[in-house]
């Protein structure tokens, strides 16, 4: 694959690399503000946010979890 016109996981490598160096210093609430900044501003988040999609099959199990469990890990302790 000498002549590859695109690199998908180079560009994808660049782009996290150029994000966390953004994003380096902020705290996971600033980062989640970020993130819903830059959503309500996308034309295709607004046209997808809403759309459901049934599955083919019947589930087996669905699991849930809080969104505590992935907020900042330093609050459990306090």
């Amino acid at each position: 694959m000498k002549n590859k016109v695109f690199d998908a996981v180079a560009w994808m490598r660049n782009h996290r690399a150029k994000i966390d160096g953004e994003d380096q210093g902020l705290s996971w609430e600033e980062k989640h503000a970020k993130t819903r900044r830059l959503l309500e501003k996308d034309p295709l988040w607004h046209r997808l946010k809403d759309r459901v999609v049934e599955p083919k099959e019947t589930l087996s199990i669905a699991l849930m979890e809080s969104r505590e469990t992935y907020g900042p890990k330093n609050k459990k302790g306090t």
